[in-house]
């Protein structure tokens, strides 16, 4: 401090009035520092706001470009829609179109027939109509199933397809001398003359067991279709409920109770009486059944049977099934000899049935049970074939049986009881019948809605001498009968019946009966 007076002492008072210039002062480094910072805090904030806008325009396009793949994917559903009503459409066109062929064809076809014949073809296509909208016999066993079917509906939550069916039959009996049943015509019951049954005099009977109703139910498998099949009537004790039909069909093959192989329903003449023809073979049964198509129109089936031997004299045992062979033949068009062209609706089949008879017979001394058996077989011919006088408006029914040991397999015999064989107590042997039968029926159709139908049958059986007097040998039936249908499924029947019984001993009874009734089917 010392030193520094001195030196300011010693420095002339001249020098001190004019000090030097002093230079600019500088900007402080903070507040440049700071000023720095703000534009680069602006500048930053500018940009997160440009890259928010960023972020929104990219938010937008993406929410744009979902919502335009949701409007391609929905249009890409209704193309495909588009596309599968469209192949839908392109079949119904082609449908239409066979048809319209078909049509035209048959148009042409008809005019070029004479005037007179454009009636009966017309009387013919509505007998067509009829048989297929009435379904003669739907409990018959069919070989191209399908999941849908006329008359069909779907049952909701599955694949199957469930068809109900049936008939309402009402028919009013008088009968005119006496028979062994009231509500039929069963002509192996008609007393012979002379007998305490003979003395009955003439009755009346109202009668709705006929009646019957279905289930037809078909679903696909995944190897084809299955159908399961159940029908009852009111023909058991009391009007209760009687099994018909119960079987299942798969493919080739049918399993359960039905029309015996032997039997061929279809060939039934058109009648209302619940019994049905005397020398019919119209057997329900369990079986199991396999069918194959040989070529278009020909079909080859084998079927195992219940046996269920019918036996006089024993008690039938059930050791073997019986054989069935068939073959039938569905003609389109074919020449026949005597009958004309066969059309659609004609048929021919043969059948051969081999089976074994087997009985326990009781000693009356009260020895063991002995058991017996013996051989059977049977051969059936019969179809459906246009009537040569009237191929457009007339039909024959027609069928032939005959064998040892067949009896059951006929109806008047299979009512009559025991005879499918006859135990000969002297000989100790069991011994199969010969029987036959055979029957016609011609059905007439006047115009679309009235017919008729002339029926006769026989059965005959070749007695034994061990047999009884009154062993039935021979049956006869007759009937005529007129139907008109106002609808397809409705029929109102007048028939008139005639029959016959003969026994062995020669003695001999007939009946006479009227039956009038109604059937409507659903």
């Amino acid at each position: 401090m010392i030193a520094l007076a001195l030196l300011a002492a010693s420095v002339p008072l001249g020098a001190q009035s004019a000090p030097p210039a002093e230079p600019a002062p500088e900007p402080a480094p903070v507040e440049e520092l700071a000023r720095l910072v703000e534009e680069q805090r602006r500048l930053i904030e500018a940009q997160q706001r440009a890259l928010a806008e960023q972020q929104q325009k990219l938010a937008e396009q993406q929410q744009a470009l979902a919502e335009q793949q949701q409007r391609l994917t929905d249009q890409q559903a209704k193309l495909t829609e588009q596309e599968k009503r469209l192949a839908e459409l392109e079949q119904r066109l082609e449908e239409a179109s066979l048809l319209a062929l078909a049509t035209s064809n048959e148009v042409a076809e008809i005019r070029k027939l004479p005037v007179e014949e454009s009636v009966a073809a017309a009387v013919e296509a509505r007998l067509a109509e009829v048989e297929q909208t009435v379904q003669r016999v739907p409990e018959m066993a069919i070989q191209n199933l399908q999941g849908e079917f006329p008359g069909s509906f779907k049952i909701p939550g599955t694949d199957a397809a469930l068809r109900i069916g049936g008939r309402v039959r009402v028919v009013f009996i008088d009968s005119f001398d006496a028979i062994g049943s009231d509500d039929r015509f069963i002509t192996s019951s008609i007393p012979v003359e002379g007998s305490e049954e003979a003395g009955k005099t003439s009755r009346v009977e109202f009668s709705v067991i006929p009646s019957r109703f279905n289930f037809d139910l078909r679903t696909p498998t995944g190897v084809g279709y299955m159908r399961a099949y159940i029908e009852a009537d009111f023909a058991g004790s009391s009007n209760q409920l009687r099994l018909r039909h119960a079987f299942g069909q798969w493919d080739r093959w049918l399993v359960g109770q039905s029309w015996s192989t032997f039997s061929d329903p279809e060939a039934e003449p058109d009648g209302i009486d619940f019994e049905g023809l005397n020398a019919i073979s119209m057997v329900r049964q369990p079986q199991v059944r396999w069918t194959r198509p040989i070529g278009e129109r020909l079909s080859f089936a084998v079927a195992a049977e219940e046996a269920n031997p019918d036996l006089t004299g024993a008690e039938g045992v059930n050791q073997a099934p019986d054989l069935i062979l068939r073959l039938r033949w569905d003609p389109k068009e074919a020449p026949l000899f005597g009958f004309g062209l066969l059309r659609e609706g004609s048929h021919i089949q043969t059948s051969l049935l081999f089976r074994q008879l087997r009985g326990e017979v009781e000693s009356p001394t009260g020895e063991p049970i002995d058991t017996l058996s013996t051989a059977g077989y049977g051969i059936n011919l019969s179809g459906v074939l246009p009537a040569p006088w009237a191929p457009e408006r007339g039909r024959i029914r027609f069928a032939w049986n005959a064998g040892k040991g067949i009896g059951r397999y006929i109806t008047d015999l299979s009512t009559d009881g025991g005879q499918d064989a006859f135990f000969d107590e002297e000989a100790g042997e069991l011994v199969a019948l010969p029987v036959g039968s055979s029957y016609i029926g011609l059905e007439h159709w006047w115009n679309e809605r009235l017919r008729s139908t002339l029926t006769t049958g026989f059965v005959w059986v070749d007695t034994l001498d061990a047999q009884p007097g009154d062993a039935l040998e021979r049956t006869q039936r007759f009937s005529l009968n007129l139907s008109y249908s106002p609808i397809p499924r409705l029929d109102i029947v007048a028939e008139y019946l005639w029959g016959r019984r003969i026994n062995r001993d020669g003695q001999s009874g007939k009946a006479g009966q009227i039956q009038l009734g109604s059937a409507f089917r659903f």
